[in-house]
């Protein structure tokens, strides 16, 4: 028998075109959460005007995508550690595709909100899968940036929904932007082509299957049926919720679970009501659109400059002084009557708050092993957007009560600063793991 050792030898492995290939899948599948994230914000003022309604309708109206992700993120975790990541995967991109796309079609709120639930319950399983996936065939000197490469989708999303709100939503409606999603369905002929995760096909036993992907990510293997191929000691344990508070990873758990929720409050408050936000300064809706758009650009800033200072000084230390100085940028947008200055600021907050993203779902995915990565990784997510639900729910009400605009955004930037209180108690395993490596290799 010739032992195997799966994760050494993805460590080593060179990046490669199969890596590469993972890793754009993912970062295309990722693009369905930025989506989401900004076509309701875009279609709000368009939305309130043609059904009448008022901004704290609008806010619970908007929270139902949110409360379905709550549920999603139960089902889907659990799911891909029985099923496999990729199948699993694939599932939660068909029904956002489907029940997305019915929201183009409806008459009555009713229907809005059910389609928006449902697809928001599909969405659950599809981002933090797509992170957990990526970060298992990552080499680790690489595996940082990976993840927030992969992240990076959600960002990209949010530029190309604000784009095509800007050619779509003045000339023809709100409708069309959700029925372009269909056009999504193409991804899902890319994600079959996609191998399962090695983690699930070891438990299923299927080691040839197992061989014939560690010969594409190391061509220079050939393997054999004597072959006996290993997971990593930690990644032997059985996928459950309990999972996550074995071994000492409770305390974490309960952190990451604290931090989304302040994250997603300050995402979906801010980005569902930024549109809206900018008309209450007396910029027309295309004007608005366009900052909006320049909010979310700053992903090319964001996603580069958080990947180096994650691989430079840790995810720690990158979440505390990223969060620190997005609630500074985003309190000084509503003072800013400067059209270029605003822009400016948009684009830097934009940064941070893109930035900060993957660099949350990277610092989540690296502190669980393999066995248990997917379920800890979209309960991360899926509790954080239990926070998410409330923060349309809050901007509405803010809205609703007539304050300045400047006075809204300094609320929502005390969420960035709980979360880098929050950061400040978590411990850095994957840093941890790292010095200990080098400490016994220098110990030899």
């Amino acid at each position: 028998m010739r032992p195997i050792l799966i994760s050494e030898m993805i460590d080593k492995a060179k990046f490669n075109g199969f890596f590469k290939k993972i890793i754009a899948i993912c970062m295309i599948t990722t693009i369905c959460d930025g989506i989401d994230i900004n076509i309701f914000g875009l279609i709000v003022p368009s939305l309130m005007k043609d059904w009448n309604i008022g901004p704290a309708q609008i806010g619970v109206l908007g929270s139902w995508g949110m409360f379905g992700m709550i549920f999603g993120s139960l089902f889907f975790g659990p799911l891909a550690d029985k099923i496999g990541k990729k199948l699993a995967i694939m599932i939660g991109t068909a029904m956002y595709i489907v029940f997305t796309v019915l929201c183009g079609f409806v008459s009555t709120l009713t229907e809005f909100a059910v389609y928006r639930f449902l697809g928001g319950f599909a969405l659950a399983g599809v981002f933090p899968l797509a992170v957990a996936y990526a970060s298992e065939f990552s080499p680790k000197p690489i595996r940082s940036r990976v993840t927030v490469w992969v992240t990076s989708g959600m960002a990209s999303g949010t530029v190309i929904a604000a784009l095509v709100g800007m050619a779509v939503i003045s000339a023809y409606g709100w409708r069309p932007m959700f029925l372009l999603t269909a056009v999504m369905v193409l991804l899902l002929v890319a994600q079959y082509t996609l191998p399962e995760s090695l983690a699930f096909l070891k438990r299923k036993g299927k080691d040839a299957e197992i061989g014939r992907v560690l010969e594409k990510i190391e061509p220079t293997f050939k393997a054999t049926p004597a072959d006996d191929y290993q997971l990593d000691i930690k990644d032997t344990g059985k996928a459950s919720l309990a999972s996550l508070f074995s071994a000492g990873y409770g305390k974490n758990t309960i952190l990451f679970w604290l931090m989304m929720m302040s994250n997603y409050i300050f995402i979906y408050g801010v980005l569902m009501w930024l549109p809206k936000l900018m008309t209450m300064l007396g910029w027309s809706i295309n004007t608005s659109l366009f900052f909006t758009m320049t909010w979310n650009l700053g992903f090319l800033l964001g996603i580069p400059l958080f990947g180096w200072m994650q691989d430079t000084i840790g995810g720690k230390k990158s979440l505390q002084i990223g969060l620190v100085t997005l609630a500074i940028l985003v309190s000084l947008i509503g003072f800013l009557p400067n059209p270029y200055l605003l822009a400016v600021c948009l684009f830097l907050t934009g940064s941070a708050q893109h930035g900060l993203s993957g660099v949350a779902g990277s610092y989540i995915a690296q502190s669980y092993p393999t066995s248990f990565r997917a379920t800890g990784t979209t309960w991360g997510y899926g509790l954080g957007r239990v926070g998410g639900t409330a923060g349309p729910i809050i901007g509405g009400m803010l809205v609703a009560m007539n304050l300045p605009v400047g006075y809204n955004l300094m609320f929502f930037a005390l969420f960035p600063i709980f979360s880098a209180i929050v950061v400040s108690f978590t411990t850095d395993f994957f840093q941890k793991d790292t010095n200990s490596a080098i400490d016994n290799r220098l110990a030899k």
